[in-house]
């Protein structure tokens, strides 16, 4: 499987058969040349404006990409999705939907925000994750403590840079105690899967 990060919270998953894209509506990607390819979208948050469909190219010729938009199952082209609701907001507002997905048997949990804590059981629907994608943007500690709580091998934190404050890198600094350099994406397989964690920092890109 092949990480990507699209810009904003929008990421690629890509796998043998099938791929997944989040958020694209925050890709800040305008030419339609510059959009990702995806049999299955998944959105994080509802207050996201519409028409993801339309920034996405299909992965496949004749198939349209399936938008999921909050909790529920879904399985296409080999990519299974778990959205489970997250966490309201400090302000009562509904939190994000939180999702787990499997694709060439590597499991993923993207988290994206951590302004509200997680409850045990929130972390238990979610399951095991090998690869942990969170936002960082509520602060390093909540993201260390986070990874404490799944223990994944891999962890790749994200954000949005703003007042020369990259909080991405700071959490990957609190993680690895060093600056990892950032790649243009990750290339995973169960059988290369590190232990103990590894940080990894992705540079935000077209695809």
């Amino acid at each position: 499987m092949e990480i990507t990060w699209i810009g904003g919270s929008c990421f690629r998953f890509r796998g043998r058969d099938g791929a997944l894209v989040t958020d694209p509506q925050t890709s800040g990607r305008t030419r339609k040349s510059a959009f990702p390819k995806a049999d299955l979208v998944a959105i994080t948050d509802h207050d996201l404006p519409p028409g993801a469909e339309r920034l996405v190219l299909p992965n496949h010729a004749g198939r349209d990409p399936y938008v999921a938009a909050g909790p529920g199952e879904y399985d296409v082209s080999g990519v299974y999705l778990h959205g489970i609701a997250g966490p309201a907001t400090p302000n009562g507002r509904r939190g994000p939907t939180l999702y787990a997905l499997d694709i060439d048997r590597v499991t993923v949990a993207l988290i994206p925000s951590l302004a509200a804590e997680m409850t045990n059981d929130m972390l238990e629907e979610l399951g095991a994750a090998q690869i942990l994608v969170v936002n960082a943007d509520d602060g390093v500690e909540r993201v260390v403590n986070l990874v404490n709580r799944i223990e994944p091998n891999i962890v790749v934190p994200y954000g949005q840079s703003a007042n020369g404050r990259v909080p991405w890198i700071d959490a990957a600094k609190a993680l690895s105690e060093s600056e990892p350099d950032p790649e243009t994406s990750v290339n995973i397989t169960v059988s290369s899967l590190p232990e103990p964690v590894s940080t990894r920092v992705l540079a935000p890109r077209a695809a």
